[in-house]
């Protein structure tokens, strides 16, 4: 069988809501004083059904990797043994297909000992900055901005390597053109997520920006970009800015809409609950737990079928008559926050509006034809990274 290049199954593993501090948008609000641990019980059933998930994976024509996002909460409170046994059961139980390993961390308070060991371990770090004052406090309400980029300066003048993270809103709309060339100066890679519902609703009402704003600042930060010394990876504006290139190219190359894509990222809560990114922490939507149901029976079961109605009925809402259709892969379509309204109709809209407007610059840039088809050659030869 002819396999699809390799998209990452992505298990983001809430190992503990317990966290130092209190964002004021945190969608994990209500739990981050709560303690409880995903046990070793939990993560050996997972870890244990690695190799005949990816059998099933092959068997349905994707050629399996895997992704671990260890996420809280704040994950390197925990101790390193508690990562070191990780290691030991990965290494008894994962034999066939290649995974790897990230912590996301807000590296304003931490176990030392445990950072230490995941960076020896070469565990990918990402770490999350939104460069804005008297948002994410601590717990006695200190700000946690300046501490923080003090300390990731101090990681990367010590060896350590890190991708970024920022959430975006209102808070930070005019701050990120400037902290581009201190992300450029420390980081790997840039993430940007804009803010979404889950929160606490005042914070989340004051913060949240409309689609038309977000696409702004990407648009911004891809002109910053071009004109910077170092070319920085930004997620997701790398993946519209490839949409937009393939189709000034005429050169599609994503999955149909009406193809029920397989969702690639699953969010196991501390209790083992498995949800789809889409619908985390959604009782009605709960896919099963990683101690009872395999996860290709999951797969199979009548909750992830529902989900993925939902989701290929949104894309066929929002998609079909799209002007990049076919370059775009529809991925926004199973993110949290990617759908907004629009008269009534649901549509994507972060997603849509930074593609048009890159698409804009690159036209009215007059960029001759070869070079943007060999843009397209090169991107479409790339499979899309997997991020949570």
């Amino acid at each position: 069988m002819q396999l699809f290049p390799a998209r990452e199954t992505v298990f983001v593993l809430k190992v503990s809501k317990f966290c130092n501090l209190r964002c004021a948008y945190c969608y994990e609000h209500r739990e981050l004083h709560v303690r409880d641990v995903m046990s070793a019980v939990t993560l050996g059933g997972l870890f244990a059904q690695i190799d005949a998930f990816g059998d099933d994976l092959e068997g349905r024509g994707i050629s399996p990797s895997f992704s671990f996002v260890w996420h809280g909460g704040e994950p390197l409170l925990l101790r390193p043994d508690y990562y070191r046994r990780v290691t030991e059961m990965q290494q008894a139980s994962i034999q066939r297909y290649p995974y790897r390993n990230s912590v996301q961390t807000n590296l304003y308070g931490f176990n030392k000992h445990s950072l230490e060991y995941v960076l020896a371990s070469d565990w990918e770090l990402g770490v999350s900055i939104d460069f804005a004052e008297d948002i994410r406090r601590n717990v006695g309400g200190r700000d946690s901005n300046a501490k923080v980029i003090a300390n990731a300066e101090a990681l990367h003048t010590g060896g350590g390597r890190f991708g970024l993270i920022s959430v975006l809103g209102a808070h930070n709309r005019n701050t990120l053109m400037d902290a581009y060339d201190w992300a450029a100066e420390f980081a790997e890679g840039w993430r940007i997520l804009p803010l979404f519902e889950g929160g606490p609703e005042d914070s989340i009402a004051e913060l949240q920006l409309p689609p038309n704003e977000v696409a702004d600042v990407f648009i911004e930060l891809f002109r910053k970009r071009a004109n910077s010394e170092r070319h920085l990876p930004i997620a997701p504006l790398d993946d519209y800015t490839k949409a937009a290139v393939l189709r000034i190219a005429d050169q599609a190359g994503a999955v149909d809409v009406d193809r029920a894509l397989l969702d690639n990222i699953f969010v196991i809560n501390v209790n083992g609950d498995v949800f789809t990114r889409p619908f985390a922490y959604d009782a009605s939507r709960c896919l099963g737990n990683i101690g009872r149901q395999s996860l290709q029976q999951m797969l199979e079961g009548d909750v992830y079928k529902g989900c993925q109605q939902i989701v290929v009925a949104q894309k066929r809402e929002n998609c079909t008559a799209c002007a990049f259709r076919g370059y775009c892969d529809a991925s926004p379509m199973h993110e949290h926050g990617s759908i907004v309204n629009d008269n009534g109709r649901q549509r994507c809209g972060v997603a849509h509006d930074t593609i048009s407007a890159v698409h804009a610059e690159l036209t009215d840039a007059g960029v001759d034809a070869a070079t943007v088809s060999a843009w397209a050659r090169e991107l479409l030869a790339q499979p899309r990274p997997a991020a949570a």
